[in-house]
């Protein structure tokens, strides 16, 4: 099964020809380069692409703010990666939804570092 990705980082990054080494020869990852200006312009390519994943530099424009949570929202199947260009460290952000039927359970999510054994609703 092949995945979706696309790709939000600056023409001239390093980074640009480092992802493009590393993705392109994978047969499993359908590599895209957005063309988006601004964060309308990647939910519009997340959606028309079907993307699954979204791959982007933590200076790239959609990081900023709280976009990242308009993208999730709009796309709860998304997974978005934030590469920071300065290290080796990426930020992995997805959409989780549970529902919870009891103060406890909403306790439990604040507390753990992991996602709880909690049942998941439907929708997910």
């Amino acid at each position: 099964m092949s995945i979706d990705c696309l790709l939000i980082i600056e023409n001239d990054s390093p980074l640009n020809f480092a992802l493009d080494m590393l993705l392109v020869p994978s047969s499993e990852i359908n590599v895209v380069k957005s063309t988006a200006v601004d964060l309308q312009g990647v939910v519009d390519e997340v959606s028309n692409l079907k993307s699954q994943v979204v791959i982007l530099e933590d200076s790239a424009t959609p990081t900023r703010e709280n976009s990242l949570a308009n993208l999730l929202m709009s796309n709860p199947e998304l997974k978005i990666i934030v590469v920071l260009k300065d290290s080796n460290y990426v930020h992995i952000f997805r959409k989780d939804e549970i529902l919870i039927e009891n103060a406890s359970e909403f306790l439990e999510i604040i507390q753990s570092k992991q996602q709880p054994n909690i049942k998941e609703s439907a929708s997910t």
